[in-house]
């Protein structure tokens, strides 16, 4: 229900990456990731990055984790 923001969220922090140049993968796991932080008090900010982290290693390409690492340390 918080797509909209969590996209708009997305496109202000990823300078130069529009929602079409991300990965599938890995724009899911940054839709997760944002939820996360934003809405849900339960998780830590800290919890949220590494979980993503560790989510883009193992579904994303080679360079996926590092992407998502920079693009969430922008959010926080």
């Amino acid at each position: 229900s918080h797509i909209t923001e969590i996209d708009e969220t997305i496109s202000g922090i990823s300078q130069g990456w529009k929602l079409g140049r991300i990965g599938k993968a890995e724009l899911a796991i940054l839709r997760l990731a944002v939820y996360e932080i934003k809405f849900d008090e339960d998780i830590p900010v800290k919890v949220a990055i590494n979980e993503a982290v560790e989510l883009a290693k193992k579904f994303g390409q080679d360079s996926s984790a590092s992407f998502v690492n920079g693009v969430l340390a922008k959010f926080t």
